[in-house]
């Protein structure tokens, strides 16, 4: 669930994930081993691929339909 999340706002905003590793901190695995679901991310590392992000924890713990 997190990771599906992570991977669906960084391919909006057309990020790579050594973009978003590079963005946030931390590195590419850490991104690769997130989103593939191997690994639930820390408070630290959630926080801060969401501030690289522009969202909030919030979005990616409770993601929101959004009406297209």
């Amino acid at each position: 669930m997190i990771g599906s999340e992570i991977k669906k706002i960084r391919s909006k905003l057309g990020w790579t994930q050594a973009k978003l590793a590079d963005a946030a901190g931390v590195s590419q695995s850490t991104v690769n081993t997130l989103e593939n679901r191997t690994k639930h991310p820390d408070a630290v590392t959630l926080n801060l691929l969401a501030k690289a992000m522009g969202v909030t924890v919030d979005d990616l713990l409770e993601p929101k339909e959004v009406a297209k």
